[in-house]
């Protein structure tokens, strides 16, 4: 039985690597095939979804406005939500859901077990994530050029967009941190397996 353990820690591990690769492999060509490209082709302008500190919706229809008279960055735009954004999401996601596996959060928090049904919300946190982001790409995909939304669409999307964008950002930096408390608090442990 150990070595069946063994084995499929292994092999987890070797998901997450992959997981990784494919991340960072998706982010280098999110930045540099379209960030970069949306910068050049709009003079300079930032797009929307590089902003990590989020926006405001008075920048969401600003952006639609720009969009709307210029066809390159608009079309640059929506090639990147119908390419690298429909996978990210979800190799980011698994990524992260991996890494928590592999840390297998639990122990205490001051002096208290941390009840299992907490340990069941940290791991949701990635799928949640994903959701975020997804649910940001198809708003983009419902609001920018070429799709051609109604007032009412842009009100309700252009509100939306930058609640779901802090919701995405806040649930990653939260999954991270927690990544890394449960990281720190094995390797600190005697045995290095065990939480605290």
């Amino acid at each position: 039985m150990p070595g069946n353990a063994q084995g499929n820690v292994r092999s987890l591990q070797g998901l997450t690597a992959v997981l990784a690769a494919l991340s960072l492999a998706l982010f280098a060509w999110i930045y540099a095939g379209f960030v970069t490209a949306f910068r050049d082709a709009a003079a300079g302008q930032e797009m929307l979804d590089a902003r990590i500190g989020g926006y405001e919706q008075e920048d969401v229809a600003a952006m639609l406005r720009y969009l709307k008279d210029h066809p390159d960055p608009a079309a640059i735009l929506h090639s990147m939500y119908l390419g690298p954004e429909l996978v990210f999401p979800l190799a980011l996601g698994g990524l992260l859901f991996c890494m928590l596996r592999l840390v297998r959060p639990g122990g205490t928090f001051f002096g208290r077990p941390i009840p299992p049904v907490v340990v069941s919300l940290i791991f949701l946190l990635p799928i949640f994530y994903g959701v975020m982001n997804y649910a940001e790409t198809i708003a983009g995909l419902l609001l920018y050029p070429p799709a051609a939304p109604s007032d009412g669409t842009v009100r309700l999307l252009a509100g939306l967009l930058p609640v779901i964008v802090r919701l995405k950002f806040l649930l990653l930096v939260v999954t991270i941190i927690l990544l890394a408390r449960f990281a720190i608090l094995r390797y600190l442990s005697p045995d290095g397996s065990k939480p605290s």
